[in-house]
């Protein structure tokens, strides 16, 4: 079959939800005939946005490989797997089309693996040497002379010689503030005369090197041909994860900015934030993409605009930063709390809270991830058709776990063991939720430095009502955790009529579906297994002004399982999902070492201090053995290992993991 992503343009939320309501069958969710909840028992919802606010996602126009002209070239190497990674195969790119003053153009992504020496040639995002055009015409000569099936070998050589080199839309850079020796740069471990003392200062010499390997610019030729690139314009020089993450990604730049900052480059920070509210200015309905290439514009990633934009400017690299950002800061809050984002759920009280959920407006194969999703519905739904509706549904929860950043992981299991029950739209996430309450409140300080008092106190009463939420619904006192929430099925659905009737139905279904998350829905709380994720609230202040609670937190976390002698894991299941045990993630290390720091008393310091010199030191340990950082860690050894697990082969470079590591070693006694 031609590829999904050919005929790409971002889905409305009517056309969206319609493929999940013929999706879900029988099981569908329609108004209940229940008792209304108490009105005066309603909690604050998120502050209310204007109809102009509620934009659909961005049309998207496409070109390069993905133009419908070159729908049979990129069939064909699909289908002769040419390249060991999907990502590799979606050369081409869009634009995003929102009327003549918006083309957020092409840019930069790719840095060649950060520690490697030796990263191969073959796992590039390329592009094309000539218009679409041209190559069509092209290969379509070249298909008519093969009688219709092109060989392997010819294949590969008509793309080496139509297509750009690897890396040729990508120029490195040093960052415009790198200095090899930052003036009181590690100061803490400076000061030190031990060997282990040496030995880290080494190593934080050595990651903080690592930038200029990260570092790159937009080519002119993406400037000029935006059409023959995947990449999306940046204003700034960009720091990239690292080997095949050849692009910005919007939540590791929260952990790439700390060792940033770690290493005096405050300019080079300000200018990642720069690049990233210009991402969110392209998108034009206020999602901040998943990463900087047209192919992530159907998701964005866990919400932390806000918390960059105070980093930054909290670290003096750009005084007028907050109000120039709050205008992004509105719009990405008013996405994530509309439409099937947002939902309404009612406590056993009858109160009735507003939380909101991953959802991608995306129901086709992920076009990085094509072959890997199609063989998944293939075998999971009988079908890799977009119009086939399960592998539609199927293909919207796989872009919505991608947009947790948590892909995959047995939370999103309905079986906690196999992906093809991944039900990411049905769970409404702890760690989501404390990071939109994190986010309304750096939206009322950003409001308050801009001088928006009114603003200001909006989002912070925002703030209070997402707290009251949390705690009344994803709270488990018991356990000493915030647990993610499994949406029930909605009560008064009649079941199976079948036939035309059925078919009349699931019409009015469909026309429905765009108001779908106004309805009231119920939730319980996920006890089948602990993860990580279930702490998370911990750094984002759920506990701030309740000690008491912040200190169960940690001693729920010490006791959970997940605490291993190098780190914590991301859960304690062992799926051969990357976000499943043994890994251990540097933003997990972070969030759940600075959480119990600041918010678990005594105990939780001394907590943090541990870990803290735990990660730090399996770090070196894996340095010393492999000469790279890696995106992630096996935890299953004492003194840690590469991670591994997922779809694709173990990374490394790495900018959240270099990141973590500066900031632990700027921040604690290792």
């Amino acid at each position: 079959m031609a590829p999904a992503a050919i005929a790409w343009r971002a889905p409305s939320h009517r056309t969206a939800a319609a493929a999940a309501a013929a999706a879900r069958g029988s099981n569908r969710c329609r108004a209940a005939a229940r008792a209304p909840p108490r009105a005066a028992a309603m909690a604050a919802p998120p502050p209310p946005q204007p109809p102009a606010a509620r934009a659909a996602a961005p049309d998207v126009v496409a070109g390069g490989l993905l133009a419908p002209a070159l729908a049979p070239l990129l069939a064909a190497i699909q289908e002769a797997r040419l390249f060991a990674d999907s990502k590799h195969a979606v050369y081409g790119g869009g634009r995003p089309r929102r009327g003549p003053a918006a083309a957020a153009r092409a840019a930069p992504g790719p840095a060649a693996r950060a520690a490697s020496r030796a990263a191969p040639a073959g796992r590039r995002d390329l592009a094309l040497r000539a218009p679409v055009a041209e190559v069509a015409a092209a290969f379509d000569e070249l298909r008519a002379a093969a009688g219709g099936r092109v060989g392997a070998d010819a294949l590969r050589a008509f793309v080496d010689a139509r297509l750009a080199p690897p890396g040729s839309d990508l120029v490195p850079c040093v960052p415009p503030d790198w200095t090899p020796a930052p003036p009181g740069f590690l100061a803490r471990l400076a000061a030190r005369s031990d060997p282990d003392g040496a030995a880290l200062l080494e190593l934080g010499r050595a990651v903080h090197g690592l930038w200029r390997e990260l570092c790159r610019e937009v080519s002119p030729s993406v400037r000029d041909h935006p059409e023959r690139h995947s990449l999306l314009a940046l204003p700034n020089p960009t720091v990239v994860p690292g080997d095949r993450f050849r692009e910005t990604y919007y939540w590791d730049s929260y952990w790439a900015l700390l060792g940033l900052l770690a290493s005096g480059l405050t300019r080079t920070a300000a200018g990642l934030v720069g690049n990233l509210l210009a991402l969110a200015a392209a998108t034009g309905d206020g999602r901040v993409p998943n990463g900087g290439r047209v192919y992530y514009l159907n998701r964005s990633q866990p919400p932390l605009l806000g918390a960059m934009v105070r980093l930054v400017a909290e670290a003096g690299a750009d005084d007028a930063l907050p109000a120039r950002a709050l205008p992004a800061l509105l719009a990405e809050h008013a996405h994530w709390t509309r439409g099937p984002k947002a939902l309404r759920v009612a406590a056993p009280d009858g109160t009735v809270h507003a939380l909101s959920r991953y959802w991608a407006d995306w129901a086709a194969p992920r076009p990085e991830s094509q072959r890997e999703d199609e063989a998944l519905a293939a075998q999971a739904t009988g079908s890799a058709s977009p119009s086939h509706p399960p592998a539609a549904q199927l293909y919207r929860e796989l872009a919505s776990g991608a947009e947790s950043g948590w892909d995959y992981s047995s939370r999103w299991l309905a079986d906690g063991a196999s992906l093809a029950t991944i039900r990411t739209t049905q769970i409404v996430p702890a760690d989501l939720n404390a990071w939109l309450f994190l986010a309304e409140r750096n939206i009322a300080w950003a409001a308050r430095r801009a001088g928006d008092a009114a603003t200001a106190q909006r989002f912070d009463a925002a703030a209070d009502a997402r707290r009251g939420a949390i705690q009344a619904l994803l709270w488990d006192a018991a356990a000493g955790m915030w647990r993610d929430g499994i949406l029930e099925p909605c009560p008064g659905d009649p079941g199976g009529p079948g036939g035309e009737q059925q078919e009349q139905q699931e019409q009015q279904q469909q026309a429905q579906q765009q108001e779908d998350w106004q309805r009231e829905r119920r939730l319980r709380l996920n006890r089948c297994g602990v993860f990580a994720s279930n702490f998370v609230g911990l750094w984002a202040g759920l506990t701030e002004g309740d000690e008491a609670q912040g200190a169960a937190v940690v001693r729920a976390l010490d006791a959970s399982g997940l605490v291993r002698g190098a780190g914590v894991a991301a859960s304690l299941a062992a799926t051969g999902q990357q976000w499943d045990a043994p890994n251990g993630w540097p933003p997990l290390q972070h969030m759940l070492i600075e959480g119990a720091a600041a918010h678990g008393g005594a105990a939780g310091a001394a907590f943090a201090a541990r870990l803290a010199r735990a990660w730090v030191r399996m770090n070196l340990a894996v340095w010393r053995s492999t000469g790279h950082m890696h995106e992630k860690y096996d935890l299953s050894a004492p003194h840690g290992g590469a991670g591994g697990g997922g779809e694709y082969a173990p990374q490394v470079g790495f900018a959240w993991s270099n990141g973590v590591l500066l900031h632990l070693l700027d921040t604690f006694d290792c």
